[in-house]
């Protein structure tokens, strides 16, 4: 097992004597663990790295060419030993061997360990039979951003930030919201004009300090001079044009790949579907993928399918393009992924797993939505659901076939956006007779007893 000189350390990497020094002495000396600490960010696209004792808004070597994001970087690749696992807890820290934060410094509200369902009906209506559902709606906040705020906030705790700042249309500003409640930091959640209300609740529930600006952009801007000037940690992403979220947080996203691939007895599926706006899931599980693929534990890397309110990705994937383009659009009520342009981390990961993007109209999705329910019982956000939207069309085209395993990422829970997507018309009355309630039961809902 390793064994690093904490000299050598700090000379490699500047800054890097600050980040290990959170690294319990008993964990860093002991033969029984890799040093799995992150010494620096490292760029997804050009491999510069930085120290750990600043944030960055993405890489700045690639920003005026093609702006991209940083990820942690390990002097040894994170390792999972399957047999460990036997007696440890579910949930999300189950795999603190691979994430940035020492065993004594996780935060936790129960994050992880969502289900994986079959989709019977569903699957037998789009002719895969094997098709799955990652319910991600059973996290604490009720969507996968549990996973991204978990790790961030424990890591902003663990360095000593004072705060949080995150720029949120809902569920990343939500997580972040909760757990900095959890850490007993204050944090701000810059949202948007057309937030939904029940989403603004929730967010004032947990103690956030919610604003809105002019515009969605100006949103960026604020949380840099947030960061600059208070020295918070920039939870959500906070570069223009975007790049993704802290690097911290999406080490979060890693776990997805991981439980998936336990839970298929130490196998990948063949693809896995996902909503997208800045595509931080998508590279956190490439990234999951890659370890677990690299250490053995499965044979390949899915294909990780992104599914976008706006043609941002599919463009660059059509052209050949570096970049993500920017698209004309705007009224999306998918308004968690309602964005114009796509990262070139989501792009990243699309290309290095052989997999493709899918542009899902609110028609779609809604229909989607209504499918989910009515068929399989699950309740879940417009965005979320545009992954069965993008489903559907990828197996009429024949780019998902009967072969198949497919996941599909079911991010949200529909609580969250009722109001947009289903009918609040009043309830009809009957009296106390089965004559009037078999009458009512016809005419309100077709239904015939």
């Amino acid at each position: 097992m390793a064994q690093r000189e904490w000299a050598r350390l700090g000379a490699d990497y500047p800054g890097s004597a600050a980040a290990m020094a959170h690294v319990s002495w008993a964990r860093l000396w002991t033969t029984d663990f890799e040093v799995t600490t992150p010494v620096a960010f490292s760029c997804i696209r050009c491999g510069q790295r930085y120290p750990l004792d600043r944030d960055y808004w993405g890489c700045p070597a690639c920003a005026a060419d093609v702006p991209s994001n940083l990820r942690m970087y390990y002097e040894c690749p994170p390792r999972l030993v399957p047999d460990t696992l036997d007696n440890r807890r579910s949930g999300l820290w189950r795999y603190i061997d691979v994430l940035p934060v020492d065993d004594g410094q996780a935060l936790s509200l129960g994050e992880g360990a969502t289900p994986l369902l079959p989709c019977d009906r569903l699957g037998a209506a789009v002719r895969l039979p094997q098709l799955m559902a990652k319910i991600e709606s059973q996290n604490p906040t009720g969507s996968f951003k549990d996973r991204l705020a978990a790790v961030a906030v424990s890591w902003a705790l663990a360095r000593g930030y004072p705060g949080i700042v995150v720029s949120s249309s809902g569920n990343a500003g939500a997580s972040a919201a909760a757990y900095a409640a959890k850490a007993g930091l204050p944090c701000i959640v810059f949202a948007t004009r057309n937030t939904p209300i029940a989403m603004k609740r929730f967010l004032s529930a947990f103690g956030a300090m919610i604003v809105t600006t002019e515009t969605a952009r100006g949103r960026w801007s604020l949380s840099r001079q947030v960061v600059q000037e208070w020295g918070w940690l920039p939870l959500s992403n906070a570069s223009d044009p975007p790049v993704g979220s802290h690097p911290a947080g999406i080490e979060g996203y890693k776990t997805i790949a991981y439980e998936l691939a336990e839970a298929l007895g130490w196998r990948a599926p063949d693809a896995v579907v996902v909503p997208v706006a800045y595509g931080d899931s998508l590279s956190g599980m490439y990234l999951g993928f890659k370890e677990l693929a690299d250490a053995g534990l499965v044979q390949a890397i899915p294909r990780l399918i992104a599914v976008e309110a706006y043609p941002s990705l599919s463009l660059a994937l059509a052209k050949g393009k570096p970049a993500p383009e920017y698209v004309e659009g705007q009224g999306s009520h998918a308004y968690s992924i309602a964005t114009n342009i796509g990262t070139f981390q989501a792009l990243r990961a699309i290309r290095f797993s052989g997999g493709t993007a899918v542009t899902i109209s609110d028609g779609g999705a809604l229909e989607a939505q209504s499918s989910l329910r009515r068929d399989e019982g699950l309740l879940v956000e417009l965005s979320s659901a545009m992954a069965f939207a993008g489903v559907r069309a990828l197996a009429a085209s024949g780019d998902l076939c009967a072969d198949d395993v497919v996941v599909m990422l079911l991010t949200s829970s529909g609580l969250k956006d009722m109001n947009l997507t289903l009918s609040g018309d009043r309830l009809p009355l009957v009296d106390h007779s089965l004559r009037s309630l078999v009458a009512v039961l016809k005419r309100r809902y077709g239904f015939v007893a």
